[in-house]
């Protein structure tokens, strides 16, 4: 049995962007080595239905399974995102102003709020620099909004199938699996979950490929029904139990609001324009989530910024499931290189 990750209380009236706030909010973390002078910190922003146990998700950075962090080199810490429904304070918590369960009453959210408490954590555990900062996904946004917010504890950023700005295309796909889960989470917890697992079949449209698709889901299966609709079955009852209905519309709707431009009087050539960290750009060429035009966008503007491709039929998803190339990117443009070639 894994022992429980450590809790961090946030200040009891967390402010929120939208004015709100947190009353007794508390951040899930999880610290992979000591922290210590003579190690580097590798800070991981996970992923939409990601958690703290990054090392579970995305084991594919860590040298053991080929990718570049050795605990003996680097302290990896990962924490579980506000919002969400793995150990940080989210919908399902209870909200000590009234000793319910929040549910559909739990605030707004944006990525700017998630990183403010993450930079309370950091402030806690005495991080004074985070030499790695990682994020795929909206975990990516996440790494970008904290490098404008502090530029002088990142030194070092990558940020893989992410954007600048969320695009009307991402937006959709996210209020179609909102639409899907409003379709039952009034009803009983058979249809609460059924509702659930049409969001998470919607959403794995975006995660993958046309080519993934013709490769792996063509044709029927030895029962005669055909590939596609098993896959897309088993991937949502997949998800029940696991993800909770109210964390997926808080998250999907704070990644629709995700503009790094926001209320900083720039648009956003400019604010990419005043990043001071050292960035690693990396997409996918067949993600249809985040295209790598986003990827393009964001190493063009940003001063000290390189961009990398990983060629992959897998779509959005090939950042988890090809995650060595990313510590071989990583190794080539940030350990091996000095900051005054890029």
């Amino acid at each position: 049995m894994r022992n429980p990750m450590p809790q961090h209380k946030l200040p009891n009236q967390f402010q929120l962007e939208s004015g709100q706030t947190l009353k007794g909010a508390s951040l899930y973390y999880e610290v992979l080595g000591k922290i210590s002078d003579d190690k580097e910190v590798v800070w991981v922003c996970h992923a939409f239905t990601g958690s703290a146990t990054v090392k579970e998700w995305w084991p594919s950075l860590f040298l053991e399974n080929g990718g570049f962090i050795d605990l003996e080199k680097y302290t990896v810490i990962c924490a579980n995102m506000l919002g969400s429904c793995y150990g940080s304070t989210g919908p399902e918590s209870v909200n000590p102003k009234n000793g319910k369960i929040y549910g559909n009453e739990f605030p707004e959210l944006n990525n700017r709020d998630v990183v403010s408490a993450f930079i309370d954590l950091r402030k806690a555990l005495n991080v004074s620099t985070i030499d790695y900062l990682i994020g795929g996904s909206l975990g990516g946004q996440q790494a970008l909004e904290w490098s404008i917010l502090e530029p002088e504890v990142v030194q070092n950023q990558i940020l893989v199938a992410s954007n600048a700005r969320h695009s009307a295309w991402g937006i959709a796909f996210n209020e179609l699996q909102r639409q899907a889960i409003e379709l039952g989470e009034n009803g009983k917890e058979e249809e609460r979950q059924k509702a659930l697992s049409l969001a998470r079949s919607i959403a794995m449209l975006s995660y993958r490929s046309y080519h993934d698709f013709e490769i792996n889901q063509k044709g029927r299966n030895e029962k005669g029904d055909w590939k596609v609709v098993s896959y897309l079955n088993y991937q949502g009852k997949k998800f029940n139990g696991r993800f909770s209905l109210n964390s997926y519309k808080v998250l999907s709707k704070m990644m629709d609001a995700h503009n790094v431009a926001e209320g900083r009087g720039g648009n956003l050539e400019e604010i990419l324009g005043s990043i001071k960290t050292k960035t690693l750009c990396i997409g996918i060429d067949s993600d249809n989530l985040f295209p790598l035009e986003e990827q393009k966008f964001m190493s063009a503007n940003i001063p000290h910024a390189k961009l990398e491709v990983i060629n992959s039929s897998k779509g959005h998803d090939a950042f988890l499931i090809d995650g060595n190339l990313i510590s071989q990117f990583i190794q080539k443009y940030l350990i091996n290189t000095l900051y005054e070639e890029f």
